[in-house]
This record gives structure tokens, C-alpha cells and sequence, in this order.
């Protein structure tokens, strides 16, 4: 906004702006300069700077301290000094540039893990049968599982461990070890795959107009409970990734790979809940029979 001078005020110069001290930006600098001289007006301008402001402090007062030790309290009027203090504001608009971007860069994280989860519960917000994205949960849950207790030289003992972590999860009974003794992984994968999904729809098949509701209503609040408990774990991720650097690593990076595990353990979280769920809804005969 122009400051209108008033009566009097041109014939005695117009107006003069006085700063105190320089600014980090030059930008805000200018435009306190932009305050006098409107529109053909009349005006000056003229900042002081001091060796003890904030700005000549962190950047760039070393080598000028000796000389304004000498002059005393003499006013240097120099070229030199002028331009010191803008090297000095360049490089603190340079490192607060450097600052925002590494913002953005965090920012970007969170903004990539949350267009993903906004997408996977808006599917399932805008479709009544999530069927679909049940059976996938139930595949990439035993498929982490077979994963983790199995290998092409299992032995009985092993494979025990791998059906009680079945059982676990509310797969019972799902396999024995002679239907997938000397298969593959994918193998061992796809049977425990079929015989769940075959034992969970034959529990539903009566009921099946009432559970998938039920499904869709459990899918969103177990996504939206995990997605809250998330959010705090990434802040509290931020808040000490800096330390990091103190450790020769680049805190962004580990940022950005820790992240990204987080969010890699709460969709598997969200998966074994939800189907944990599905594996032990409990079917009642009866007149009215309820899931």
C-alpha cells in the first residue's frame, strides 16, 4: 500500500525510511526501500548495521570486526561493507532455500504414503463389495507368513511352526504337513491360500449378504486406526532423524527408507487385523443368523 504523503511532507524531502538493521532477505529490504519515493514522490532510504546484529553475526562480521574495532564509533560508509552485507544475506537466503527444499523433501514422504492410503480406503468407501480386497489381504498375510517360517529345505519341525503361525493368525487347520511336505514356496502359498479362502467363504455363504457390510465397516476403521498410530510414529521418526547425521548418515535418506518400512509394516498390520477378523467371525444358526 503507498503511503500518501501529507501536507507539507514533499518540500521537506518526503519520506524517509530508517532501518534499524538488514534483514536475512533482501527481498523484505527492497521493499522497506519501496516505501519512499512513490510514484515520482520524494523520498530516502538508509539502513544501519551493526556488527552485533543477528544477521552480520552468523554471516560474514569476522574479517570487518578488526576494522570497525579500529574506527570506534566512526560511521563507515563503504562499498566494501555493502557488499559483505549482501553476501551475507545471499548466503542465509541460500541455506534457508536449502532448508524449505529439505522441508518439501519430508513433506514428499508423507504425501506419497498418504495419496496410497487415501486411495486404498477410498476404493473400499466407494464400493459395497470389498470381497476383492479381502482375498488380497488374505494372500499377502500368508504369503508373509509362509515367507518367514519356510524354505526349500524345511523339515517337519519347520513346517509345524509354519502351521502354528497359521493357526495363529485364525488359519486352523488350513493345511497338515504331508499337503505341502516337498513343495515350492508358491506352491505351499497358493494351497494355503485356496484352502483359507474356500474355508472362509463356505463359513459366510449363508450369511454373506450381512458380512460383506460388515467387512467393508471393519476395513475402514482398522485403516483409519492404523493410519492415526502411523502418523505419530513418522513424527516422532522426524523429530530424532537428525541425529542421524552425527552417525555419518544422511538423515533425509534415512528418513525416506525408514518411512518407508513403516508404512510397508502398517499395511501388513492392517492386513493380518482384518483378516484375523475375518478368520474368526463367528456364524450363529438360528432364525435371524448374524455374522
Amino acid at each position: 500500500t503507498d503511503i500518501k504523503l501529507g501536507e507539507g511532507v514533499r518540500e521537506l524531502g518526503g519520506l524517509c525510511v530508517l532501518g534499524s538493521e538488514r534483514h536475512e532477505s533482501r527481498r523484505i529490504d527492497n521493499q522497506l526501500r519501496g516505501r519512499s519515493g512513490r510514484q515520482g514522490d520524494p523520498g530516502m532510504s538508509r539502513f544501519y548495521v551493526s556488527v552485533q546484529d543477528d544477521l552480520m553475526v552468523r554471516f560474514g562480521a569476522e574479517h570487518m570486526e578488526a576494522l570497525f574495532a579500529k574506527l570506534g564509533d566512526t560511521v563507515i560508509e563503504s562499498k566494501t561493507v555493502t557488499r559483505s552485507i549482501s553476501g551475507a544475506q545471499r548466503r542465509v537466503e541460500g541455506v534457508n532455500y536449502d532448508a524449505r527444499k529439505q522441508l518439501l523433501q519430508y513433506d514428499d514422504v508423507m504425501r506419497q504414503q498418504r495419496e496410497t492410503m487415501y486411495d486404498t480406503r477410498n476404493f473400499i468407501l466407494e464400493n459395497d463389495d470389498v470381497h476383492a480386497v479381502i482375498h488380497d489381504m488374505f494372500k499377502r498375510v500368508i504369503s508373509d507368513i509362509v515367507a518367514a517360517h519356510f524354505n526349500s529345505e524345511a523339515r517337519d519341525q519347520d513346517l509345524n511352526e509354519l502351521i502354528a503361525a497359521l493357526d495363529g493368525i485364525g488359519f486352523k487347520g488350513v493345511v497338515r504337513v504331508e499337503d505341502i511336505e516337498g513343495r515350492t514356496e508358491n506352491d505351499v502359498v497358493d494351497i494355503c491360500l485356496n484352502q483359507a479362502w474356500s474355508d472362509y467363504e463356505q463359513k459366510i455363504e449363508k450369511v454373506k449378504d450381512k458380512v460383506l457390510p460388515i467387512e467393508k465397516e471393519v476395513s475402514l476403521r482398522m485403516i483409519d486406526r492404523a493410519w492415526s498410530n502411523h502418523i505419530d510414529t513418522m513424527s516422532k521418526l522426524r523429530d530424532g532423524i537428525g541425529l542421524r547425521s552425527y552417525a555419518q548418515s544422511n538423515p533425509l535418506q534415512a528418513y525416506v527408507t525408514e518411512g518407508f518400512n513403516l508404512f510397508e509394516d502398517m499395511m501388513r498390520t492392517i492386513s493380518r487385523e482384518i483378516v484375523a477378523f475375518c478368520m474368526n467371525i463367528r456364524v450363529v444358526d438360528g432364525p435371524e443368523q448374524e455374522a
